[in-house]
């Protein structure tokens, strides 16, 4: 959310608008913020008579109307948060409310999993009169650079390539991401780095044997590291099903398919059109090498092929073998 720091910045300058609007599918951002209000946004003695929390399934739009207008208790402001406000049923009669909210409450409007309605009156006097922010999810290439920024900010070190193998493991939720970089941030001395072995220690990935190695090591056409790779999987098929091997092996081909078509291009334009970070482009310059186009193209057809056979669909045998024999026949082109 690029708008994070500019509402950080007004709940720690206490410089409040009178309503503050988040939704979207990605809750991270909203649950943060709205927690930040709840603890920050009053001192510690003026919460009991002048802070107000609903839950938007059992609220009332007309008791949300009464608290943001009853007057503070010695103190400056009051505090209503509507928790959950998607779910409650009558939310756009406050739109009376909006047309002219109370100088002296800040309502704080947390619009979970799904968006306001951008057509409405009432978002467009929240726009007016307060603040509007949308929480959008992330992107699967949007993910790296995520753990990087954060880790910035949390003053973690932490290189590209293992952001990425958190990125390739830990998927999309932004909280479950957040948490268990936190778990390994605590166990470790201010200053240090996130290396493979404290992932592998504190969140469970294995550095040598993992969905991150395994496309790499074909990529490179590194026959031995290769089949070790898929021997482990091979041993651990629960927890590294075929679907998701070939759906990651899928992604660095097409990207790869990508690069031979962008090879020309300056390293920040390559990265840019990957979708990658520019750290990562020397991998496809490598591969490029291993596999040319046509090669690329094959690959591609085959990891298909197997990827519908990872789904039940034309096929007879069970995982361990596919697996074995796309190995095989990829590394061969």
């Amino acid at each position: 959310m690029k708008e994070f720091n500019d509402i950080v910045k007004d709940i720690k300058n206490k410089t409040f608008k009178p309503i503050y609007a988040f939704d979207g599918e990605e809750p991270y951002y909203i649950d943060l913020l709205t927690d930040l209000f709840e603890k920050n946004a009053l001192e510690p003695h003026e919460k009991d008579f002048n802070q107000t929390i609903f839950y938007g399934k059992d609220t009332a739009w007309t008791d949300v109307v009464n608290e943001c207008r009853s007057y503070p208790s010695f103190a400056e402001r009051r505090m209503v948060i509507i928790k959950e406000a998607g779910q409650m049923k009558d939310f756009a009669k406050l739109e009376s409310y909006f047309e002219n909210p109370s100088a002296s409450t800040i309502l704080v409007i947390a619009y979970k999993y799904k968006k306001l309605d951008g057509r409405s009156k009432s978002t467009s006097l929240i726009k007016k009169k307060g603040f509007y922010a949308t929480s959008d999810k992330l992107k699967d290439y949007q993910i790296s650079p995520w753990i990087l920024s954060y880790c910035k900010e949390q003053k973690i070190k932490i290189n590209a390539l293992n952001a990425e193998l958190l990125a390739t493991y830990l998927g999309t939720d932004l909280q479950k991401i957040a948490n268990e970089l936190e778990k390994v941030s605590i166990n470790i001395n201010e200053g240090d780095e996130i290396t493979e072995e404290l992932i592998e220690r504190y969140i469970g990935i294995s550095k040598d044997y993992n969905i991150f190695q395994y496309p790499s090591a074909i990529l490179e056409k590194d026959v031995e590291r290769s089949f070790k790779i898929a021997n482990y999987f091979m041993a651990n098929s629960k927890e590294h099903p075929l679907v998701v091997v070939t759906a990651t092996l899928y992604g660095q081909f097409a990207k790869l398919y990508q690069y031979h078509y962008v090879s020309h291009l300056q390293q920040g334009e390559i990265a840019s059109a990957l979708k990658i970070g520019p750290y990562f482009v020397k991998d496809f310059v490598s591969a490029s090498k291993k596999y040319n186009l046509s090669q690329t193209i094959n690959a591609i057809k085959l990891i298909r092929e197997y990827n519908l056979n990872a789904v039940g669909m034309n096929v007879a045998r069970n995982e361990i073998d596919l697996l074995k024999e796309m190995t095989a026949k990829i590394l061969a082109l």
